[in-house]
């Protein structure tokens, strides 16, 4: 899993120092090809000349033309350190789908997409557009928020062996294997986190059960402590590592405080589809540690994933 091509997707008039800075850090430590890409789409322009498809066209061309040279400024500190940078944007209406087939076209390792703060209310806005990138891009996403990475790149991959998909042990390893990548680009640090919930008392309607409960909470304990230790194994780690985390509490519970004890850059997870539901649960989940979580989230998906969107 080396990263050899990384695209990052600049939002037009919006403040990109930052995600630029994590680009350039990215292809130092992995010597990758960056590519700035921006879709610029402006419907005041559009609707300025709905009457007139030939003014609209060269409007949409100046407009196009403004944002490359904006673009070309942006890539000179990748020049200055001798890193291949090219730039690249488009006239879309929904930028999810220009970014996706970018991707189908430019193959990169990696997207940086960064999401924007509120200006006035201070919270994260996470829009339609952000969740469509987070269900249909088909190479890993890394959300990069408004907070700078410590020296040593602290990564983290928050797996689950009991994840609701058909092939969980697939997606964990997945999920290991580029927070690891991330970790030897940046000489960083891996940690990885697993969270479980055993029911409480009162929710436990069966009279067997309620006999034994804590018998039954030892039992569950027990086989999440044997999954976790089975899939660390090939790396190197146990449960009682001092870089493996177990929690008992809700996931998006346990990942806010999990990242905050151990001072995250970066937190690894895998995404989830079934169906519609099951993406409205994971939409929730991701958008409910979205704005609150102080790292980036990096989502990725299982081998063989292919999105709906096509060139």
């Amino acid at each position: 899993m080396d990263i050899s091509k990384i695209l990052v997707n600049i939002k037009h008039g919006k403040d990109s120092s930052l995600i630029l800075e994590k680009a350039l850090r990215l292809a130092e430590g992995s010597g990758a090809k960056v590519e700035l890409f921006c879709c610029c789409y402006n419907v005041s322009l559009r609707n300025s000349y709905l009457l007139d498809k030939e003014s609209l066209i060269r409007a949409e061309h100046g407009y196009m033309h403004q944002v490359e040279a904006e673009l070309e400024k942006l890539t000179e500190p990748f020049e200055e350190l001798d890193i291949d940078v090219d730039l690249d944007c488009c006239w879309q209406r929904h930028q999810a789908e220009a970014v996706v087939r970018k991707v189908l076209r430019f193959q990169p390792d990696i997207v940086l997409h960064p999401i924007e703060k509120h200006s006035r209310l201070g919270h994260y806005i996470f829009d339609q557009s952000d969740w469509q990138l987070i269900r249909e891009c088909p190479v890993p996403l890394l959300l990069v928020k408004q907070k700078a990475w410590s020296d040593g790149g602290h990564v983290a991959a928050a797996v689950d062996p009991f994840h609701e998909c058909d092939s969980p042990a697939v997606l964990d390893k997945t999920i290991l294997e580029w927070a690891r990548r991330m970790v030897q680009t940046l000489e960083g640090d891996l940690k990885v986190m697993h969270s479980f919930n055993v029911l409480p008392h009162s929710a436990i309607f069966d009279e067997h059960l309620v006999t034994d409960f804590e018998g039954m909470q030892r039992k569950i304990r027990a086989e999440h402590v044997a999954a976790l230790g089975a899939l660390l194994e090939p790396y190197g780690l146990s449960t009682d590592s001092p870089a493996v985390t177990l929690k008992e509490k809700e996931t998006y519970q346990a990942i806010l405080e999990y990242v905050d004890e151990a001072h995250i850059d970066i937190l690894v997870v895998g995404a989830v589809a079934r169906g519609l539901l099951d993406r409205i649960l994971v939409g929730s989940t991701i958008e409910r540690i979205l704005d609150q979580l102080h790292a980036d989230l990096m989502v990725v998906k299982s081998p063989g994933f292919v999105s709906s969107i096509t060139e």
